[in-house]
């Protein structure tokens, strides 16, 4: 990428409230004069592709499956790494899918620079990168329009590049953020002014970029974990992974709880496990896909996915799972349990003391001394 020379260094400060103002209104502004003089929107556009045959429904179908794909063939190509021939197989399906890939984005990148919406975009970004593009000496780097559209025609890469970087806010990697989050020296600045977030960073809160944002929310994730009542070994939570885990299994047992707590609510039985039980099997294939991804990483299941649900059993659910348990008695307990059934439908209602003696109660594991009521 060229760039102009003598210009080694750039640099970008951070966005303001009132910058992110300025760029809304400038694009909302510009697509409205656009769409006034006859320029189509994004939608508009796409369905004139799609009329025209030049977009087609493979191409929505690799916008939709190639990412994923193209991780499944990256997780089995890990997996077969004693397996060469099997590699090599993986490593050319995995070419395949990114050349469609990249094939459709052109596809859709150079349909969407027709629109209105990315015209719009075009105009208030390059506003914007002459607020907050400075020379490493603090001043700016593009002064006037003479200088803007010297630019534009001889380092238009170049600006495209800065305008990338102006617009993703410069956001560190996920792994980055959370290192900085737990460690020492964060954390005590962490500890001495969280409930003060604009003297930690010194800017408004409006002000706050994505990696600021991002590193608040990671450092009480973090919180979470130390506070608990049990919180996790050092190893634990310098692993991204087994924090991960660490952290699901945690919102899982309180999920239990809580579904234990709202089942006992409404059945005068405590036999929750045959109430119901928590879905463990994702239909979605979700699960797999978020195993590694950090908490603020992870995809949602898709609606028909009751996986981490609490499922009530259905009548004949309860049903079967009490002859399971009733069979795992011994004879001489489901005798003996028979038999007590037969006397309560006889007789309807059964004191204990009446129904079990000292010798049944000791068979089941019972108290044997018995209060009688007094009447």
């Amino acid at each position: 990428m060229e760039v102009p020379e003598g210009l080694d260094y750039v640099v970008l400060r951070n966005l303001t409230l009132e910058d992110r103002n300025q760029y809304l209104f400038i694009r909302d502004l510009e697509e409205h004069k656009a769409r006034a003089e006859g320029v189509p929107t994004e939608g508009e556009i796409m369905e004139r592709a799609r009329e025209s045959g030049y977009w087609t429904e493979d191409d929505d179908d690799v916008e939709e499956r190639a990412v994923d794909h193209i991780a499944y063939l990256e997780g089995e190509f890990k997996a077969r790494a004693k397996f060469k021939s099997r590699q090599n197989i993986i490593r050319l399906q995995i070419d395949d899918a990114q050349a469609k890939l990249e094939h459709t984005q052109a596809k859709r990148n150079g349909l969407k620079q027709q629109t209105a919406e990315y015209l719009a975009h075009e105009v208030a970004s390059f506003m914007l990168l002459r607020r907050v593009a400075l020379r490493p000496d603090g001043t700016p780097l593009i002064p006037n329009d003479a200088v803007h559209l010297s630019l534009k025609e001889n380092y238009l890469m170049f600006i495209f590049y800065l305008i990338y970087e102006m617009m993703s806010e410069g956001a560190f990697e996920t792994a980055e953020i959370r290192e900085i989050a737990r460690s020492t020296e964060w954390r005590l600045t962490w500890g001495l002014a969280r409930e003060n977030l604009p003297s930690i960073f010194g800017c408004a809160v409006g002000d706050f970029s994505i990696n600021h944002k991002m590193l608040i929310y990671w450092s009480r994730v973090y919180d979470s974990a130390f506070e608990s009542t049990e919180p996790p070994e050092a190893d634990i939570v310098d692993d991204d992974d087994r924090f991960d885990d660490w952290l699901a299994t945690r919102d899982l047992e309180r999920k239990d709880k809580v579904g234990r707590s709202t089942a006992a609510d409404h059945h005068q039985e405590r036999g929750h496990m045959l109430d119901g039980e928590y879905v463990e099997q994702c239909l979605c294939g979700m699960k797999a896909k978020n195993a590694g991804k950090g908490l603020g990483e992870r995809l949602p299941h898709q609606q028909h996915c009751l996986y981490g649900t609490w499922h009530e059993f259905t009548q004949e659910e309860k049903e079967a799972r009490a002859r399971q348990v009733y069979g795992r008695n011994t004879a001489n307990v489901r005798k003996l349990l028979d038999s007590e059934q037969e006397q309560v439908l006889k007789r309807g209602v059964v004191e204990e003391q009446d129904l079990r003696g000292k010798r049944t109660r000791s068979m089941l594991s019972m108290p044997t001394k018995v209060i009688p009521i007094r009447r």
